[in-house]
């Protein structure tokens, strides 16, 4: 090597342009050739470009023979040189032809003050050579950096740097250079790698500038991150220029449109993929049985099945647990149940998708079955999602000692309590009525989510401490956690629940800050609660207002227009609703038929409940029966209601010997009231509403002896009364009552105000009914015990709190008693106040000495 270099230079050339004319250049020669030649160029700016151009012109001929390739990347060296020493020469144009057909990587380094960067750009880029070169050239450092290669970007995404890499390859872009689809590739890696939608995008803009846009293999990546970020029209916009869709896209776009919400434009997008000749893979049918899963599409799931059976997919572990969650999701858990026993191999995603199944549909006695299954089966550990399951099981069933037997386990087992089980649990123990239970996980939580809130706040809502929840609400939002639908949904609902139409207006404001007013659940759940707080007015606004008014948003407008007895109201939404196309369903039967019950229109009433079969296709269940006995009983049609119950396809309920025996109450018929009462007993001993009513209708009828037995049996039985409980909101507080509640603050000035207007109600002929009182007391003391009643309390609360002519909203979570009742029509007349008063059954408007009701209640 010294000896050659000791050569002269153009002996040299001569020697090497021989040697390659002749293909005589060994194995060794060629090895040492490019460090040779590399050289030699350096030295030859000494003697000038003459012998460089003389090179170039030599070698030109020989670039396509087998050893050419030798010369082809001497080019890299040529033009370091030129670059290097500031001095670019006319002979671009000779070079392009050779790296035209260059396959490998370059190297080029740069002087920012030559600009040899922007002179390499026009050198390289032409558009008829931009398909070969693999995307080897990316990156400009200024002062001496290089240009290094595809494997850099690589790196460079790996690492983090996805925005460097970006800006290099807009760079590029801005000079005509094209991206490579590996350097696209690694881009999008990194882009989905980091979730980050707008690097996305600007990676698909260089992959149309470079052509790469109709590429399958790259728009696979950019549907999935673009769905990753919910951003649909995007998926579906990159998926429509692919020119020729794999298996993959077609699978992407389909799984992005099912995630999404679009499930019947995934089927539709899988029947093209059928047509258009492309083979159906595992990823394709977990992907479209996903969709029929969303859509509840049985018909075409089971049709998909048959294909994946003929295919020999079935066999395949992630396609059958697809098939299960898609059998299960639309309700068909025998067929679940099947695919599932086929599995050949099931792992533990096989029995939480059963498990699930089983939960979702209310089969929580079978959840406990598979669970303890699972114990006993070798290899299948049990994690956080079977746990989940099995919690909401026991949460469906209101098994509470089931649910602390789970918990217990999972301690036992050592699984970790991760926030989404804390909110399982603060869930379960909530529907099961432990509060305590409940708030005690609530508070382990270090940083509550919104569904930790949700979950504590429907808790509270659910057992009728609607204060504890507003109190709840207000405390999240002081954290700073933002209210979803779901959380309003819930906050109004108590808000209902206590006529707090203060604090439910305030939180419509809220809503309608954050835009979530018009969500269909939210602006129904406003609906329901302007109803329920008396305020049609308002609720008919709201209503009026949704963008989209569904089945159940028509459902709470009836059941509003139904609390208040209006009945013309009622049924005039039931037509608007059926003249926009939409069918009424069972809820709204339950609405209609309620408000014909409250105004005693039996004949309509009976018309309805036919129809439901004969123009709706809807079998009338349970709660239809019930709501029928309750319309004939409130009509004094005893003989039919009980011949109703008698005769119905379905053995009669605890609601439906319970009305007939309210009927028997007010109609004072003792023996018919009998029977009524051991079917109760039958059904529920320990249902202490049967025995309160039989009692009553022994006071009434003076019949004593029976009404202590019927007390003393009660007693004896364990079946305590459900505690009264009354809400009255004042300046935006909401202040809760209990039967013969002395804790309030004003305690001393509600009772004394109720007895001054128990003397003025006494003179406009108003007689305590102390009948019903089955105390061995005094007639006083009875006297005393009524003006303890919780709507008696929440009134001159509110009398006692509000200027005069202010309309005062009281809600119970009881029937409202005929003491009561009468009493509240009196106070209306004696303070000139509209008095609003919520039971669990209706709403009553006083007014003048008068009920809405008109005492039909």
């Amino acid at each position: 090597m010294e000896a050659l270099r000791q050569m002269s230079l153009l002996s040299c050339l001569h020697l090497c342009e021989n040697n390659l004319r002749f293909e005589r250049v060994s194995n060794k020669i060629g090895i040492i050739y490019p460090q040779l030649l590399h050289a030699m160029l350096k030295e030859a700016f000494r003697i000038g470009s003459r012998i460089i151009s003389q090179y170039i012109n030599r070698i030109l001929p020989f670039a396509s023979q087998p050893k050419g390739w030798y010369h082809c990347t001497m080019v890299p060296y040529f033009l370091n040189i030129i670059f290097d020493r500031g001095r670019p020469t006319g002979m671009f144009g000779r070079c392009n032809a050779l790296l035209g057909n260059l396959q490998l990587p370059i190297f080029l380094c740069t002087r920012s003050h030559c600009g040899g960067a922007s002179r390499a750009y026009s050198l390289l880029v032409s558009d008829h050579q931009r398909g070969h070169f693999n995307g080897c050239l990316y990156r400009v450092v200024d002062d001496g950096g290089t240009f290094t290669s595809g494997a850099d970007v690589r790196k460079l995404c790996q690492e983090g740097h996805l925005d460097e890499a970006l800006k290099v390859m807009e760079s590029m872009d801005l000079q005509g250079l094209p991206i490579s689809r590996d350097n696209a590739y690694y881009l999008l890696q990194g882009c989905t790698k980091k979730e980050d939608i707008s690097a996305g995008r600007r990676v698909y803009s260089l992959m149309m500038n470079s052509g790469l846009d109709s590429v399958s293999a790259l728009s696979d990546h950019l549907i999935r991150l673009f769905a990753l970020g919910g951003k649909l029209k995007e998926a579906n916009e990159v998926f429509w220029k692919v020119s020729e869709p794999s298996v993959f896209t077609w699978s992407a776009i389909i799984s992005a449109n099912s995630k999404l919400g679009q499930g019947d434009k995934a089927l539709d997008l899988y029947r093209r993929m059928q047509a258009s000749g492309v083979k159906s893979n595992s990823y394709i049918y977990v992907a479209v049985l996903n969709a029929c899963a969303r859509t509840q599409a049985l018909s075409q799931g089971k049709l998909i099945h048959e294909k994946i059976i003929k295919s020999g997919f079935h066999l395949d572990m992630v396609v059958g647990n697809a098939l299960v969650d898609m059998y299960s999701k639309c309700g068909s858990l025998e067929d679940a149940r099947k695919v599932f026993n086929a599995l050949p191999n099931r792992d533990i995603v096989s029995w939480n998708t059963m498990i699930r199944g089983y939960s979702q549909n209310g089969y929580g006695q079978e959840v406990l079955r598979m669970y303890a299954t699972m114990q006993q089966s070798a290899g299948i550990k049990l994690d956080n999602i079977t746990y989940a399951s099995i919690l909401k099981a026991c949460s469906s069933m209101a098994d509470l000692g089931k649910g602390r037997q789970i918990h217990a386990q999972m301690v036992r087992s050592g699984i970790k309590i991760d926030t989404v089980i804390r909110n399982t649990l603060i869930d379960m123990y909530g529907r099961c009525g432990s509060l305590q239970e409940a708030l005690k996980e609530f508070q382990k939580l270090p940083n509550p989510d919104i569904v930790s809130w949700n979950s504590m706040i429907a808790a509270y809502v659910l057992h009728e401490h609607a204060h504890d929840a507003l109190r709840l609400y207000e405390e999240m939002l002081q954290t700073g956690a933002k209210p979803d639908s779901i959380t309003f949904a819930s906050i109004l609902k108590a808000c209902g629940e206590t006529a707090a139409i203060g604090q439910g207006r305030r939180i419509h404001a809220q809503a309608v800050r954050v835009s979530l007013h018009l969500d269909s659940l939210v602006g129904t759940t406003l609906v329901d609660m302007y109803a329920r707080c008396g305020s049609l007015d308002e609720a008919r606004q709201v209503f009026d207002r949704l963008p989209n008014r569904g089945v159940v948003s028509w459902g709470a407008m009836i059941a509003g227009y139904a609390r208040v007895g209006d009945c013309r109201l009622a049924q005039q939404c039931l037509e608007d609703m059926q003249a926009q196309g939409l069918k009424p369903d069972k809820v709204i039967f339950i609405s209609i038929l309620a408000a014909c019950s409250h105004k005693g229109l039996v004949e309509e009433g009976k018309g309805y409940f036919k129809s439901m079969s004969e123009h709706y296709g809807i079998s009338p269940g349970i709660e239809h029966y019930s709501c029928m006995v309750d319309l004939l009983g409130r009509a004094g049609k005893l003989d039919e209601a009980e011949h109703l119950l008698q005769t119905m396809p379905m053995s009669p309920d605890i609601v439906g010997w319970g009305s007939l025996l309210t009927a028997c109450k007010t109609y004072g018929d003792v023996e018919r009231g009998r029977r009524c009462f051991d079917e109760l007993m039958k059904l529920d001993s320990r249902k202490a509403s049967g025995y309160v009513l039989m009692a009553n209708i022994y006071a009434d009828a003076h019949m004593w002896t029976d009404a202590y037995r019927i007390e003393y049996l009660r007693r004896s039985a364990g079946a305590w009364k459900k505690p009264a409980r009354a809400w009255i909101e004042v300046n935006n507080k909401v202040h809760g009552f209990l039967v013969g509640d002395k804790s309030h603050p004003q305690t001393d000035s509600i009772y004394s105000q109720l007895k001054r207007l128990s003397c003025k109600m006494k003179e406009q002929g108003y007689i305590p009914k102390i009948d019903s009182i089955l105390k061995q007391v005094s007639d006083e003391d009875k006297e005393d015990s009524l003006c303890g009643h919780v709507e008696k309390l929440a009134i001159a609360f509110g009398l006692l709190s509000t200027p005069q002519g202010t309309t005062i909203r009281a809600a119970k979570n009881l029937r409202v008693c005929t003491d009561c009742h009468t009493a509240t029509k009196i106070i209306s007349k004696l303070e000139n106040r509209e008095i609003v008063i919520r039971d669990a059954y209706r709403l009553h408007h006083f007014k003048d000495g008068a009920c809405s009701c008109e005492d039909f209640y």
